[in-house]
């Protein structure tokens, strides 16, 4: 703060609001998530505002909050397409995508998983092409395998 980097302090308050999610005091977590929220608002930090929102949804989620959660996932999805930001899509893809499946939707949860799987391999996600491989299998599917299945059907 003392220096001015803006950009920097919402990334730190990122990581703070995860020390407090991971003792399980959302609401401290929440407080750190909205005022670098703020803070990237304020700078024009698209992209920081797309993960600080993510990471809210992601208290929510953990909450059991889904209708929260995927009402912060669709503006952060919507500010990662506006600025082109295809990481930052998919992730959010795949995090919308856990929300359809806690909600019983399993077939609207395959289809994000499937756009996030699309962009993953386009742009060479390794972290996310991980975290499908092993979602996939979850799901009765043999790793990669399983999405390209479904792209070709």
């Amino acid at each position: 703060r003392e220096i001015g980097d803006r950009s920097g302090e919402c990334a730190t308050l990122n990581n703070i609001s995860q020390i407090f999610q991971a003792q399980g005091d959302y609401e401290t977590a929440l407080k750190y998530l909205e005022k670098s929220l703020e803070i990237s608002r304020e700078i024009g930090d698209r992209s920081g505002e797309g993960t600080t929102l993510n990471n809210i949804a992601g208290i929510y989620q953990t909450q059991g909050d889904y209708e929260t959660a995927l009402k912060y996932l669709e503006e952060s999805l919507e500010i990662s397409q506006e600025i082109g930001d295809r990481s930052g899509v998919c992730v959010t893809l795949f995090n919308i995508g856990h929300i359809h499946m806690k909600n019983s939707e399993r077939e609207q949860a395959i289809m994000k998983w499937l756009s996030a799987y699309s962009i993953a391999k386009e742009i060479g996600l390794a972290q996310a092409l991980s975290a499908l491989d092993n979602l996939a299998k979850q799901l009765g599917g043999s790793g990669l395998e399983f999405w390209e299945e479904l792209i070709n059907k």
